[in-house]
């Protein structure tokens, strides 16, 4: 089938984060929202995770704005799908948002981070294991990324190699807190 959109492009006037990392992973490849939801989950989800519902409402604006277009495709043993590719305008709207686009200031909710900001607050050992916990989640990543690093080859993509090494290091780095953070602890009996 064809590529189409319904409607006249409504071009976008800024794009957002979501907006520019789908845009940047359709710049890759043409994909379905369904493979692109499973690329972000093994790539760029490690430090940018949309709801899936928002990656098929971003993909929706995206085709609207006419910044990708979509395709459907018939399938046999499988439901149909859509499959969705950038556009040029597309790609220049992304290289625009790289190029010119301020940093976003990197604030966050963390409720761990809250918790351990709270812990004078909380059962001594209930802390002990929140943080725990915290440092067993940040382990598996860590154990995931450090799988992704043995096939990573900087030669063949540095970005990607690049990125991986930062949440490496970031991982490693919050280990090494957490640790720090229990010795404390247990030294202290749970409690400040």
């Amino acid at each position: 089938m064809e590529y189409k959109r319904a409607k006249p492009a409504v071009p976008i006037r800024l794009l957002s984060a979501n907006d520019a990392a789908v845009l940047g992973l359709l710049a890759d490849r043409e994909i379905s929202g369904y493979e692109l939801d499973k690329l972000i989950r093994n790539t760029v989800g490690f430090f940018w995770t949309p709801v899936k519902s928002h990656v098929y409402t971003t993909l929706a604006r995206l085709v609207e704005a006419g910044y990708a277009s979509a395709r459907g495709v018939e399938q046999t043993t499988r439901p149909d799908k859509r499959l969705y590719r950038i556009t040029p305008a597309g790609e220049a709207a992304l290289r625009r948002w790289l190029d010119e686009s301020p940093l976003e200031p990197a604030r966050f909710k963390n409720s761990f981070l809250l918790k351990v900001f709270l812990g004078r607050h909380m059962d001594g050992d209930a802390l002990v294991r929140h943080i725990e916990e915290g440092r067993a989640d940040v382990q598996e990543e860590l154990s995931q990324l450090e799988a992704i690093e043995r096939d990573a080859d900087p030669a063949r993509d540095l970005y990607g190699w690049l990125a991986l090494t930062y949440g490496l290091e970031r991982d490693r780095a919050t280990i090494r807190w957490a640790d720090e953070a229990l010795r404390a602890l247990r030294e202290r009996g749970g409690r400040s």
